[in-house]
């Protein structure tokens, strides 16, 4: 009988099940802070410097591309999130062809918005990915999934060079610092700062946008691929 029960306990289904649960736990959480949020704004007691659409959260995630090529999560768990960022961190040693398409299966998801860190660099620690990269800059132009300006210092990755280069063939760019606690939150002024030595532009940028159309344009996916 314990057997039995664990045995579920690890199934597939159970896993997905617990996933759905767990994201919408995180959904009612962030709606009632959205809520609070909201109704300060209304009674004029937000904080200063709060923009005029509201400060809100969004519900997103960031999940890894498996050396298989598929995602970490199903589509119906990605489906339930307003952003979502994909990533390959490992299998790095595959070959181009492997890695590539890898990377543009994450591209051609309906679901994933922006490709983190598209080389994988960590500078004076680990190289560039080995991948095919006007083949990928050509599908996230397609589809307008964004590719990534990381502005932490071992990453500053996409490069200067491939930023120009993939805006110059009509790609999208998100700005961010990876910050994993608030001491890294400044670190975006490294994106921006590559970002302005690669002559990009704040319309392609989206994280340059209004709330409404950042979440138009993450809505739209699914018809963009």
């Amino acid at each position: 009988m314990t057997k039995s029960l664990g045995l579920f306990l690890r199934s597939p289904d159970n896993a997905f099940q617990r996933r759905l649960a767990e994201v919408a736990e995180q959904a009612a959480i962030i709606a009632g802070l959205n809520a609070r949020y909201a109704a300060e704004e209304a009674a004029g007691t937000a904080p200063a410097g709060t923009p005029a659409e509201g400060f809100r959260l969004l519900h997103g995630c960031e999940l890894e591309v498996r050396a298989d090529g598929t995602l970490d999560f199903e589509d119906d768990v990605l489906a339930r999130y307003d952003l979502v960022v994909a990533s390959v961190h490992v299998s790095r040693r595959q070959t181009r062809a492997e890695l590539t398409r890898r990377t543009l299966n994450a591209i051609r998801s309906p679901h994933v918005d922006v490709i983190a860190h598209p080389s994988g660099r960590k500078i004076g620690q680990r190289d560039d990915l080995d991948l095919d990269w006007d083949v990928v800059y050509a599908e996230a132009a397609r589809t307008g999934t964004a590719l990534e300006m990381n502005g932490s210092p071992p990453r500053l990755d996409l490069a200067v060079e491939r930023a120009r280069r993939a805006v110059g063939l009509g790609c999208l760019l998100a700005i961010d610092s990876d910050a994993h606690d608030t001491n890294e939150l400044d670190y975006v002024r490294w994106g921006i700062s590559q970002a302005r030595r690669a002559w990009v532009t704040a319309e392609v940028v989206v994280n340059t946008r209004s709330r409404a159309d950042l979440l138009a344009w993450a809505a739209g996916k699914p018809g963009r691929v």
